[in-house]
């Protein structure tokens, strides 16, 4: 842990919000499958999750999260990291010193290390449990399978939706046939967080009279 030379503050605010976060529900069901014959099962908390139980506790104490990664080279290999800093609105911080794994070649791949880092980095420097096992079984060669949680889209988030493609003067009967053909989705709220996130960017992209959520 690496802390701003001042912390008097940011101390007595993660005291405060150490003694009122819960612990994460785990969301995230995983089977791993052996190399050598066999399986098991076990669970764990999201990168959503995590924050899902520290937004509140944190807002309520005045401490913002910062998640950096960075690439770099190192011995000739080319090297990810994740740095988590927790920042105080005195001007405080305190920030974990870098995770770094060898980065994968693949940027879907790279991109799951990158969340695995934040997940991992911020639950630590948060003092919170997430687990109840090592889900880093594909990096044995094991076959890992998740199967996360099936969450659905809140009200407000629905309406936030049709709201920003009524900026944009696109229909609602035009965001349901998008969610149809591009999600095979026929309400709102049954989008991922992923695809949420991507139809509410296509949307706040679209000219104004745009016809269609393209």
């Amino acid at each position: 842990m690496i802390f701003s030379e001042s912390n008097q503050s940011i101390s007595k605010a993660l005291v405060d919000a150490w003694g009122a976060i819960e612990t994460p529900k785990h969301n995230t069901n995983v089977t791993v499958k052996l190399k050598t014959g066999g399986s098991y099962e076990f669970s764990y908390t999201d990168l959503e999750g995590i924050f899902d139980a520290l937004k509140t506790v944190y807002k309520e104490n005045r401490i913002a999260v910062l998640q950096t990664p960075k690439t770099f080279i190192q011995d000739g290999s080319l090297m990810v990291s994740v740095e988590t800093m927790l920042l105080h609105d005195s001007g405080e911080w305190i920030k974990s010193e870098p995770l770094s794994v060898t980065a994968s070649n693949n940027m879907q791949d790279l991109g799951g290390q990158i969340t695995y880092m934040k997940r991992y980095s911020l639950s630590a420097i948060s003092g919170i449990s997430t687990e109840k096992d090592d889900d880093a079984n594909g990096v044995s060669g094991n076959q890992v399978e998740y199967k996360g949680r099936q969450e659905k889209r809140s009200d407000a988030q629905v309406k936030r939706l049709f709201a920003i493609a009524n900026s944009k003067d696109i229909s609602a009967a035009d965001v349901k046939k998008a969610l149809m053909k591009d999600y095979n989705k026929t309400n709102a709220e049954d989008l991922t967080k992923q695809e949420y996130d991507e139809l509410c960017n296509r949307l706040e992209l679209a000219e104004k009279g745009h016809k269609h959520a393209e």
